[in-house]
């Protein structure tokens, strides 16, 4: 396959990646079970609104640095913008595994997704870091 094809397939898997680990988790996080639950403080709802707000205004200048040829749109590029979704995710996973050191959870009691028995967050960062991976292994040239 030409690279130029494999360049496109890139940009889209890491766009894919980049979409879903932005607007995925607001249909989460500004539903019933995160903005009416009496176990979010005024304060941790303002941090959830300010993230989701910084992430969602930083999605266009991401996906236009993917897609923009007056900007770069080379692999490069797109690598980058797949390592800044990585941080993101990585620190998801990150969060995790501190979870009894900072006495959070995944969910709050009684709200758990599972999809194949698996924790939803745990399910969609997954998917997410799958494609990141894929769009940068797709977007190296070889020679």
């Amino acid at each position: 396959m030409a690279y130029e094809k494999k360049l496109i397939i890139a940009k889209i898997l890491v766009s894919l990646g980049l979409c879903l680990l932005i607007l995925a988790p607001l249909t989460v996080d500004f539903s019933a079970t995160h903005m009416t639950s009496p176990d979010w403080t005024p304060h941790a709802r303002f941090h959830l609104a300010a993230a989701s707000f910084g992430n969602i205004m930083a999605l266009p200048i991401m996906l236009y640095a993917v897609w923009s040829k007056t900007l770069f749109g080379t692999g490069r590029s797109v690598r980058l913008m797949a390592y800044l979704g990585l941080a993101f995710t990585i620190g998801v996973f990150i969060a995790g595994a501190l979870r009894p050191k900072m006495g959070a959870e995944y969910y709050d009691m009684g709200n758990q997704i599972l999809i194949f028995g698996v924790d939803a967050n745990i399910m969609m960062k997954g998917i997410v870091f799958i494609l990141l991976i894929l769009g940068i292994i797709m977007s190296i040239r070889r020679k």
